[in-house]
């Protein structure tokens, strides 16, 4: 999540008034300069979705313009609120123009666009031959070598010590993308995400219950939540124990099992008095340690499967990548921490934010 100054939470929430606001559209080339200010978006909307391979993505309907270059140019929206004399903006994402429809309304030719933030560029470059890394290369640096060698400088990805203990080998036509994740994976990070600046970032997992809330909607004097939240819960199937085994080659094989039987969690094995069990085998991991920190990630995200909040909001231009969001809403009792796995809004005067966030449990 972009981190907001007091001033800007105050602007925001309308504490010394309405809010006054617009949006800006600026056009990029494929060196990320700014060509232009585009002023011929009829519309705008942008959906995030924490959990797929490209989490940002936005439709567009523009009138037919020949300063666009449709195949290599980027958009990159913002929304600017007005603070006193100046405007605050805020970054949405930087967007590649896909797949578009020309259709003519009368008399004007118009283009709906389908876009992508630049982790397109990613899944879409693949290896032409086996792809081999040597034991002992470090994880961080085979990951920013794949980014620079394909041109991508922009990375803000938290540095590691640990090093492959195998060799790796990767079969011809993998994305690039598949294999950064896949040596994040074994480091027990975040997937690649690219920011609403266009950094590629990552960095260690955390668990949702030790996550420090990022931000904080309640209905107060302050209150920018629509009336209509909806909340649900779903516990049939949560499992409560999990064994993952790891096969390195070369190694030998690890396991790792953690059993869920806190009498405080509803879905543990002291309260429901039976074992659900998932089970899972995972190819590589850097150590047993990373193991067990992937086990008890996959323990903690079962857990925080079943208790779902969806709320609308004004729009709020600072959401990124599973934000920590404290959510209080009186008429449903709810005051708690969620992780935020998707968000929507249209980018029009008056508009709702849609946010679908999930549960955090302490299992």
């Amino acid at each position: 999540m972009i981190n907001l100054t007091q001033h800007e939470k105050d602007v925001l929430h309308g504490k010394k008034g309405n809010r006054e606001i617009k949006f800006r559209y600026d056009l990029l080339d494929n060196d990320g300069n700014k060509k232009d200010t585009l002023a011929n978006v009829i519309n705008c909307s942008i959906d995030y979705k924490s959990l797929a391979t490209i989490n940002r993505t936005a439709r567009m309907k523009i009138e037919e313009s020949d300063n666009i270059d449709w195949l290599n140019d980027y958009v990159q929206p913002f929304m600017m609120v007005k603070d006193g004399n100046t405007w605050l903006e805020w970054s949405l994402g930087i967007f590649m123009l896909s797949s578009s429809k020309r259709k003519e309304e009368n008399g004007e030719v118009t283009r709906e666009i389908e876009c992508y933030d630049t982790m397109q560029i990613l899944t879409d470059d693949k290896v032409d031959s086996r792809y081999f890394i040597s034991a002992g290369s470090n994880y961080i640096n085979e990951i920013k070598k794949i980014l620079n060698n394909m041109g991508l400088v922009k990375i803000n990805i938290v540095n590691s010590s640990k090093t492959l203990t195998v060799d790796r080998e990767y079969e011809i036509g993998t994305s690039k993308l598949s294999i950064i994740n896949s040596l994040l994976a074994e480091l027990n990070y975040y997937s690649l995400i690219v920011d609403a600046w266009g950094y590629y970032t990552s960095s260690p997992y955390v668990l949702p219950s030790d996550r420090a809330v990022d931000y904080t909607y309640m209905d107060d004097e302050l209150s920018i939540i629509y009336n209509g939240v909806e909340e649900e819960l779903d516990l049939f199937n949560v499992p409560n124990k999990f064994i993952v085994t790891a096969s390195n080659p070369e190694e030998l094989p690890l396991t790792s099992i953690y059993e869920n039987d806190n009498v405080n969690s509803i879905v543990s094995t002291a309260n429901r008095g039976r074992v659900i069990t998932d089970f899972r085998e995972i190819d590589n991991i850097a150590d047993q340690e990373a193991l067990d920190s992937y086990t008890r990630r996959i323990a903690e995200d079962a857990s925080n499967v079943y208790g779902y909040l969806i709320l609308e909001t004004a729009i709020m231009p600072h959401h990124e990548f599973l934000d920590c969001l404290k959510v209080g809403y009186t008429a449903l009792t709810v005051s708690d921490e969620y992780i935020e796995t998707n968000w929507s809004m249209q980018l029009k005067v008056g508009a709702k934010m849609r946010h679908t966030v999930r549960k955090v449990v302490s299992i």
